[in-house]
């Protein structure tokens, strides 16, 4: 999910750099605690241009607006891609004397790619899906696109036709991550009221499968213990790795409806993301300030060390290809695809490339992908930074939705001299 949409207009960028870094702060000693963890993180990893962008977004939600300034000047010439947003925990800057200056700046030094092409686009009346998921069936060469707003899955054909997958006997909450398991010829999704008010009351968390040829429920498994569940993934094994945003885990559930969580409680701060090696060996799940590797079957999770000039942090989906990772980052960018060359048997990223700047004109908050026939087909714009957490659009927001896109980002696009 989008960490944007878990907040309303001008605050969402921080429920997951909340449970990771920076989260939002008042002047005090809150605000102080959370610019000493970045500081010391900073100790450890002084090229880290992504520290120094919550630095600055800490500074200015605590009051010192003038040092955030200051702190974001310090990214300029980098070309990292770090762009300050008003809707990404900068809105109290607006005003801000240098401020606009220093974010045209590094808004311009962001490198711009070719627009990748659209390949379907759902009718006019879908504008109001709120989609977060999706997920692709190759055999049958059909699309899936979960719904948080009308909580249910809907399948899409190569017309940009939609048909139901989902009922209302399955009880959808808000649908995030959608997966499918080729061998198994089914679809599963997370559902979940987690980031919503109704969780106060009572907190849902399940995930729900369909076998794909007749549409008819296979698995609900709930997870009572998690916080609010997000995206997915499946092992070779047939099983499903899951994460847990809110609580920063990891769970893994069974064909036989078991749910287990994987290492740690509490061990993945700002898990979002999620990723499986081909021969089960790793997951590797997104977090606020990089990319973690987790061990299975143990859970023993490891930070992957990456050069300067590499910013992975913040990235929403997360998709295995050929041996490298490519994710959708958008929450320190207003939306971009990054392909992240790993090394020494997955252990390290050696590289980055936009394969997908925020330039495209389709692009509001883009969340995920599926990888299909050599490119990153990407739900280009989900619109979740609109839903409210009372559970309904925040109609006040413009421009209004418009119907789901989906765009063809291409796997390997040959680096361009002053890319990242």
């Amino acid at each position: 999910m989008s960490i944007r949409s878990l907040r309303g207009p001008a605050a969402v960028a921080a429920l997951l750099l909340a449970v990771a870094v920076a989260a939002p702060a008042q002047p005090g000693p809150q605000a102080e605690a959370q610019l000493a963890r970045i500081r010391a993180l900073q100790q450890q990893r002084p090229g880290d241009g992504l520290l120094v962008h919550y630095e600055a977004m800490t500074q200015a939600q605590a009051g010192d607006r003038a040092g955030a300034v200051a702190t974001l000047r310090r990214l300029l010439g980098r070309r990292l891609g770090l762009v300050p947003l008003a809707d990404m925990g900068f809105d109290t800057l607006q005003d801000e004397p240098g401020f606009r200056e220093v974010q045209a700046q590094l808004l311009a030094e962001t490198p711009r790619t070719p627009d990748a092409p659209v390949v379907l686009r759902l009718p006019a009346d879908s504008a109001r899906l709120i989609p977060e998921g999706i997920a692709y069936d190759a055999r049958r060469r059909i699309h899936y696109l979960g719904s948080i707003a009308e909580r249910r899955v809907l399948a899409v054909d190569g017309q940009g036709r939609t048909r139901p997958l989902s009922t209302a006997a399955d009880a959808l909450d808000a649908v995030l991550g959608l997966a499918v398991d080729a061998k198994r010829d089914r679809l599963c999704a997370v559902s979940t009221n987690g980031f919503e008010d109704s969780a106060q009351a009572q907190r849902r968390n399940a995930v729900v499968c369909w076998s794909i040829p007749d549409g008819r429920r296979v698995l609900r498994v709930a997870v009572p213990e998690a916080r609010q569940l997000n995206d997915l993934a499946f092992a070779p094994d047939g099983s499903l790795l899951i994460t847990d945003s809110m609580a920063g885990s990891l769970w893994r559930v069974g064909g036989d409806g078991s749910a287990r969580r994987v290492g740690a409680d509490g061990a993945l701060r700002g898990a979002n993301g999620v990723a499986v090696a081909p021969d089960g060996s790793a997951a590797y799940v997104t977090a606020s300030t990089g990319i973690l590797r987790v061990s299975l079957p143990g859970g023993e999770p490891t930070r992957l060390p990456q050069p300067d000039d590499v910013v992975s942090g913040g990235i929403d989906g997360l998709y295995w290809a050929d041996g490298d990772l490519v994710g959708v980052q958008n929450a320190v960018n207003p939306g971009r695809v990054l392909r992240l060359a790993l090394a020494d048997g997955g252990t390290r990223i050696a590289a980055a490339t936009v394969l997908q700047s925020h330039h495209h004109p389709d692009f509001a908050e883009p969340t995920t992908g599926v990888v299909v026939d050599g490119a990153l087909h990407v739900l280009a714009n989900s619109y979740v930074g609109y839903w409210l957490p009372a559970g309904r659009i925040d109609d006040s927001r413009a421009p209004p939705p418009r119907a789901p896109a989906i765009v063809a980002v291409p796997l390997r696009v040959a680096p361009r001299a002053g890319t990242d």
